[in-house]
């Protein structure tokens, strides 16, 4: 169902879109000294690398379809808690790949066997993924 929300829940959103943002590119720059940065140009485990337009395209286009949702479909509290943080994580990704082609991930796997790198707007786009799923399938209003 399709309304406009109330404007406490604009700001709500927007507080947390923007929270979301700035902590990753805050983090970046306050722990730069002590990190090693690996550059992306694909999705997650560098998938379409080859094609950095697709996918600068199709995460504009998820960016905008989040964002919508996010503000004018009716849910729940913690389903608009989630997807304004998976909001916040993909909107940080898709404006670090518009201004400079590529995703910046520093925070190594925490397991041995695992050879990856990530960044904080990736925990923050399955964080509220996880919240809004638990949300709309386990808390009802």
């Amino acid at each position: 169902m399709l309304c406009v929300r109330k404007k406490n829940f604009l700001t709500f959103n927007s507080a947390v879109i923007f929270f979301c943002v700035m902590l990753e590119q805050a983090a970046k720059i306050l722990f730069a000294e002590s990190l090693t940065f690996t550059y992306n140009t694909g999705a997650a485990f560098s998938i379409f690398s080859n094609s950095p337009e697709f996918i600068l395209i199709f995460s504009g286009i998820s960016c905008a379809v989040l964002i919508f949702v996010c503000f004018f479909v009716k849910m729940n509290f913690y389903a608009r808690l989630g997807l304004s943080i998976m909001s916040g994580g993909a909107l940080s990704n898709f404006l670090e790949r518009f201004f400079s082609g590529h995703v910046t991930d520093w925070i190594p796997s925490p397991f041995s066997f695992i050879e990856i790198n990530f960044n904080i707007a990736d925990v923050e786009i399955s964080l509220g993924a996880l919240t809004a799923f638990a949300a709309l399938n386990f808390f009802r209003e």
